[in-house]
């Protein structure tokens, strides 16, 4: 009834996990194609031991990233729907019940994220949050959408153009945004069936490869954030918070500037303008 397309890159301790997750669910019609990214570590064979037929094992010889990987998953699914999840995190077992009932109706189907980073947890997005009308606006602004809580049809999949293996953090937002853009309908699950843990070597760490994410995200949707310069300035806020904090003034001045320049009287950005002049 639906492909789960989960990769991996050296992740023999947590993958054990996400696995047994995906096994649990109460649909029981699914297969699980797992794209080994070039892993060097025993991911293969922690993966060998599973026994369930369910599950189709993939090799790419060299690592090309999370979404040539989630690419080429998707290329190997047998059904007409996908779901996304990563191979350190959690689903809970009503989740692919919950997109398959959904994905009847409408072409994008994603659940409230679970958040749990050391002993603090977080839910995302935040409860009380509600899709608007205008999906591509609203999520130009700030991403509300995990990968591990996503499933589609593969037609809309493939009409968006897939995951851009050039991005290398947002690549989620990213396909979020082009789903929008050619008219997917979307539908908020508010139940928190997805779980994300605080990993060493998640991309979420990298505010260097973050940073690079949310300029290519600004160049590819550069005409949408002409017509929304609030949420442009907000953009460069963020940046130049992050450059900043990295001990790399003159860049955040740049971008606090430009927060200014899009948002007009924007207190924050001021206030951190100066913070930056004084190498503080």
């Amino acid at each position: 009834m639906i492909s789960v397309v989960m990769p991996s890159f050296n992740r023999a301790k947590l993958i054990g996990r996400a696995l047994d997750s995906i096994l649990a669910q109460t649909l029981t019609r699914f297969e699980v194609i797992i794209v080994d990214d070039g892993s060097t570590d025993d991911t293969l064979e922690i993966l060998n031991g599973f026994s369930d037929l369910r599950i189709a094992i993939f090799q790419v010889d060299h690592n090309a990233g999370a979404p040539a990987a989630r690419n080429a998953g998707v290329a190997k699914a047998r059904s007409r729907l996908v779901a996304f999840q990563d191979s350190d995190d959690e689903w809970l077992p009503g989740l692919l019940a919950a997109h398959v009932d959904v994905l009847k109706r409408d072409d994008v189907s994603f659940c409230q994220l679970d958040q749990r980073y050391g002993t603090a947890r977080t839910l995302y997005p935040a409860p009380g949050w509600q899709l608007a009308d205008d999906v591509y606006a609203q999520m130009l602004e700030s991403s509300h959408i995990s990968t591990q809580t996503l499933a589609m049809t593969r037609d809309i999949f493939d009409r968006a153009g897939g995951f851009d293996p050039a991005m290398p953090r947002f690549q989620d937002w990213d396909l979020i945004l082009r789903l929008a853009q050619v008219g997917a309908s979307f539908h908020y699950i508010n139940q928190p069936l997805a779980i994300a843990y605080d990993s060493p070597d998640s991309l979420t760490r990298s505010v260097e490869k973050g940073i690079i994410g949310r300029r290519r995200l600004i160049e590819k949707h550069a005409d949408a954030f002409a017509r929304h310069p609030a949420a442009l300035a907000r953009h460069h806020y963020v940046m130049g918070s992050q450059l900043r904090r990295l001990g790399q003034f003159g860049e955040a001045r740049s971008e606090f500037a430009l927060a200014l320049q899009h948002g007009g009287f924007f207190p924050r950005a001021a206030a951190q303008w100066a913070l930056a002049t004084l190498h503080r």
